[in-house]
Formats: C-alpha cells, structure tokens, sequence
C-alpha cells in the first residue's frame, strides 16, 4: 500500500481499537463490574488513541529542495506548489503543518520578537491572541499560496538587536537579515493531515541552533526524520554541521526512524549522458553520501523532488517512476507506520489487555463460585439436620476470616498510602522548578561562558539528585506492595494479581536523554555564538519546560497506581463477602422446604447461564483487539480500487 492507504489503515485501526474500549466499557457497566479506576484507565487509553498522531520532521540547510519535497509527499493534489519552493524563496522559520478540527483552516505566525521573552513556542501555542492570524481559503489553492509567502519574509535590524534575540550575524555587520516569524502553524483539511499526520519543516542550521525548544523537544519527539541533501553539491561543511550537532542525536534515539534523502539527482543528468551513465552517477553520488556520514546505502534515497512534483501534478507515471520518489514513500509508510503502531499497541492494548484478564478472571471466578453453590444445594436435600448444622458453623468462621481480611487490608492501604505520601512530595513538580530557578539565577548571575555552563551543570546535578531519590522511594513503594500482596496470599489464601506497578524507569529514559541533549546543546557552537542572556532564558525554559512536565507525568502516573494498588485485592474480598452472603442465606432456608430449595437451584442456573454469555461476550471484544482487524484491511483495498 501506499503511504496514503498504509495512513488510512492506520486510522481505521485506531477507529477500531476504539469501538473496541467502547465495548468493553459497556460491558462492565452491564455485568457491574465497573468500577472509577479502570474507567479512568480506558478514558486515558481512548484519548491517546484521539490525539495519536505522525510526526514527521524535515531538516536541511537552505536551497536543498526540502520544501519541494514536502510538497511531491503530501500536496500535489492542489494542483500548484502549494508551499513557496521557488529557487531563491526559502522558508525562514519552523514550520508546522496539521489538521485542526476545532478551527476553520489558518495560518498562524508568531512574530520574531517574542524570542526576547521567557515564554517557549509551546506556552504561546496555548495563547492564540499572540500570534497574527491569517485564514485560508481551501477553496483555493493559488490564494492558499499566496498566504504561504508569509513564511518567506524577513527584515534588517541592528547586529546589537539580532544578538539580543539570540540571532548571531556575521562579525563586524551593524545590520543583519533576520526572519520576520519565529515560527509558523499550518491547519487545513488535507487527507493525510486528517488522519493524523504532522510535518515539522525546519530551516537551516542557523534556526536550529538558536531555537533548543526545536532540538530538545520537537525534533526528539518526531516519529520520522527526512534529512535533505542536495546531489550536486553532495556534502557540505554546513550539512555535516547539522548532522553532527543534530541529526545524530536524533539518531541515536531512534535508529529506524532516519531517511538521508539525496535530492535534485536530475542535475546530474544532461543531454549527452546515456541514462545507465545517469544511473551510475547518482550510484556513485550516493555511496559517497554514505561514507561520509558512515551510513548504510539502504538509508539513503536518491530522487528528484522537482520531477516527482510536476510529475504527480500531470499525473504522469513514467516521469513519477523516474523520479523514485516511491522509495522514500515506502519507507515511511512500512517502517514509520509500522512502528508507531507497535508503540500505541504497547502503551493502549496491553493496558486493556491485562484490565480485560483480571475482569474474565473475576466472572471465571464468580461462575465456579455459583457451580459450587449450586452442586452444594443439590446436596443439602440428603443431608442431615447435623451436617446442615455442621455446614452452618464452618460458613460462620468463614465470615469470621473474611473480617480479619477486611481489617488487614484497612491497615495494609493505610501503610501504603502513608508511604505514597512520602513518594507523592518527592516527584512534586514544584521541587524541579526550585531546582531550575537556582540554576537560572546562577547563570544570570555569570559573566562567562564557562560561568553558565556550570549553572547548567548544577542544574542537570540536582535534576539527577531529585530523580535518584524517587527512585530509591519508589522501590521502597513497590517493596511494600508486594509483601502486602504476599501476605494476604500466605495468610488469608488470596491470590490475586497484582495490578501494573509504577515504573520510574520511563522517566528516568526521559530525563537522562533530555539532560543529554541538554549538555551537547550548552556545549555547542551556536551556544557559543548566542547572546549569553538570551541563550540562559531559552535554555533554562527548554530544559525546564520539559523536566516539569515529565515530573507532572510521572506524579499523575503515581497518584493512579495508588488508586488502582488495591482495586484486585478489594475486589476479590468483595466477590468473597458476596458468596459467602448467598450460602448463609441458602443455610438458612433450608428448613423452608423442598420448594424453596428448588427454586434457588433455577436461580443459580440462570446466573450461570448469564454469567456464561458475558464471558463470550468479553471473549470477542478480547478477540477484536488483539487480533488484526480484517475488516480494516479490506476497507483500505477497496478504498483503493
């Protein structure tokens, strides 16, 4: 399939697991089994599943033909360059382009000066009014273009006002050209965007070293990264900058998800070249590219996003193919798509997977349990007025353990949730931005370069400290948990799984990576070539930024552990409490006679009957999410006819 149908795939997929967690939600509240906890579970999981989406992020230096290229992927159906990829038109700021659904489509520009403030791009993408606002007629296409020139602008300010923006010029300049937009927002109702798709379109090294915000959030959270080079210059100094300052990085963290693309390989062809002398030009192209930036060959995608454009625009095949433009398509929809799926398989389905386990369990459980009752009943009949005595006595100590279980789990949560308390205060978001502020009035303090990077530094030391402590509080959480669990299991004849423990390992990933982008970001050139004011706002608010938001996280993630710690254990003394409830009852009226003992047997059959249909019921909703959904793939074939 083509990247367009492996996109609706993916959507109707999604569509799916949806209808899928509706119908589990249904079917707990039909068998009483739901319960705050697990529909806060499954409203997280149907909200990940809402706002998933692709990001792919393009990076080049100037007039590499990555604009072009963005427009022969994804907006050749206007039917004109949609996106200004004009030579000598070059777009000035970040980019991105979206679908969204609340708003009419717009253009939105946020101007060049806010860079003189604290607040990052994600603060102001929350406050509209800041930014200049520009509809867009889809309706269309030509005055859609003309709106996009907005991108292009720039203006001449003083070197003094440019370094004061963070925006280095050249030595000795007293005016500079700087770009009039610090970054762009681009929403309309493509097809692509609409399932789900985002392109981050970044220009230039220049924009990339002065905005961390790009490398230290935006690029490292893409799911794809395109990085463009031009074939007939092949490598330049400025392009192995940017890959060893910033697509390395990228790199690192995810090795699958880099494409090298080598455009414009239609310049190395002329009139007097045979088309294998063509194709061995680009072949030579290519392994070079590939040495130099010590690349496997499959990596690397030489095409022509130039043909590749006006050839899908005059629905052209030969010069489409000629173009090998579907190389590069294929690798984002089979590798890229793919992986997104496995990871929002991982993070949705196995968190409903496991709840749907624990919840047949519970229904097994309660239909042996009324199987039991039921074969007891039968037996009742021939008993003696004794051994009904007999049974009497032992349903009584059994209600007497069932209140010591009621008693030990009262004390055991109240022990655990003393030690959550403890746990709670340590990943407080409050503490990290105490520990940010010291490092921003360090830096602030410093007249150095050096001065800086060591309040940088005892920055990144306290984040560390902070983290080793929730570490060591957490194991000491989970420790606790778990002998609970063991002790209701060895001494009251409990076992229950546990549900999923809190794992700080995520966020341990995600502070470590963002420290270190954090201190190959304070160590670079363009650090070095950034106004010292400038470059401690911009730097302390990225890595601040995203260090509170990742302690946020992590304490949500704690608070719904404590919410949910106890939920099987509850549970299954509830489930015990109620069976117990029914064999006294059934004790009791036995004296009643015959009739009366007759008709609670029909009683029992017909809630064994029912508890049997909700188990096939819950088998199929079981089978629809972890099975591939067949459906899905024939709807995209058709689609595709």
């Amino acid at each position: 399939m083509n990247l367009d149908a492996q996109l609706r795939s993916y959507d109707l997929w999604k569509q799916s697991m949806a209808e899928s967690i509706h119908a589990y939600q249904h079917w707990l509240d039909d068998t009483g089994l739901s319960e705050s906890e697990t529909e806060l579970m499954l409203i997280k999981n149907l909200r990940l599943l809402e706002k998933d989406n692709i990001t792919i992020a393009f990076a080049a230096e100037f007039s590499r033909g990555k604009t072009e290229l963005i427009n022969a992927l994804f907006f050749s159906s206007a039917g004109i360059r949609l996106l200004p990829s004009s030579p000598g038109r070059t777009t000035m700021c970040p980019t991105e382009l979206f679908y969204d659904a609340k708003e009419a489509p717009y253009l939105r520009l946020l101007d060049i000066e806010t860079r003189s403030n604290d607040k990052s791009i994600e603060d102001y993408k929350r406050e509209p009014k800041h930014w200049t606002h520009i509809e867009l007629d889809c309706d269309s296409p030509e005055k859609m273009q003309d709106s996009f020139l907005e991108l292009l602008k720039t203006k001449r300010v003083s070197a003094d006002h440019a370094k004061s923006l963070g925006l280095a010029g050249k030595d000795g300049e007293s005016e500079v050209t700087i770009p009039s937009w610090r970054h762009a927002l681009i929403s309309f109702p493509h097809p692509l965007l609409e399932k789900g798709l985002t392109v981050l379109d970044t220009p230039g090294l220049n924009a990339l070293g002065s905005e961390p915000e790009l490398t230290l959030s935006m690029l490292p959270n893409a799911q794809a990264m395109i990085f463009v080079l031009a074939a007939d210059t092949g490598v330049t100094q400025s392009d192995m900058a940017m890959w060893e300052q910033h697509i390395q990085v990228y790199r690192s963290k995810h090795p699958h998800g880099l494409a090298v693309v080598l455009n414009k390989i239609d310049t190395l062809n002329d009139e007097l070249m045979s088309d294998e002398d063509w194709v061995q030009s680009i072949h030579k192209q290519t392994l070079e590219t590939a040495r130099l930036l010590d690349l496997d060959e499959q990596a690397i995608f030489p095409l022509s996003a130039k043909k590749a454009l006006i050839a899908k625009i005059k629905n052209d095949e030969h010069a489409l193919s000629t173009s090998r433009l579907a190389g590069l398509e294929n690798f984002l929809s089979d590798r890229i798509l793919s992986s997104q799926k496995e990871i929002l398989q991982h993070k949705v389905i196995d968190d409903v997977v496991d709840n749907i386990e624990l919840a047949r369990n519970m229904v097994t459980s309660r239909l042996q349990n009324v199987v039991n009752h039921t074969n007891e009943l039968n037996g009742f009949c021939s008993k003696s007025e004794e051994a009904t005595t007999e049974l009497l006595l032992e349903t009584r100590k059994e209600q007497t353990a069932y209140n010591q279980n009621l008693a030990h789990l009262k004390t055991s949560r109240h022990i655990f949730y003393t030690q959550i308390a403890d746990l709670l205060e340590v990943v407080n978001p409050k503490r990290v931005s105490g520990i940010i502020e010291e490092g921003r009035d360090q830096m602030a303090k410093s007249w150095t370069s050096v001065g800086i990077r060591q309040g940088m530094k005892n920055s990144f030391e306290g984040l560390n400290s902070l983290l080793n402590e929730t570490l060591s509080t957490t194991q000491a959480s989970v420790k606790l948990l778990d002998a609970i669990y063991k002790r209701f299991k060895d001494e009251h004849n409990l076992d229950v799984e546990q549900t999923a423990r809190f794992d700080i390992k995520v966020y341990q990933r995600q502070l470590d990576q963002l420290l270190k982008n954090g201190l190959e970001f304070s160590s670079s050139s363009e650090a070095a070539l950034t106004e010292q004011s400038a470059l401690t706002k911009r730097f302390v608010d990225a890595i601040g930024g995203k260090a509170v938001s990742i302690f946020e996280q992590a304490q949500a993630d704690v608070n719904r552990w404590k919410s949910m710690a106890f939920s099987n254990l509850i549970r299954e003394v509830n489930e015990q409490k109620t069976f117990m409830e029914s064999k006294l009852d059934s004790l009791r009226n036995i004296s009643a006679g015959k009739n009366e003992l007759d008709e609670k047997i029909a009683e029992n059959k017909i809630l064994e009957a029912s508890l049997s249909e909700q188990l096939e019921g819950l088998q199929l909703i079981f089978n629809e999410i972890k099975s591939p959904n067949l459906a899905v793939e024939q709807d995209v074939r058709e689609a595709a006819i």
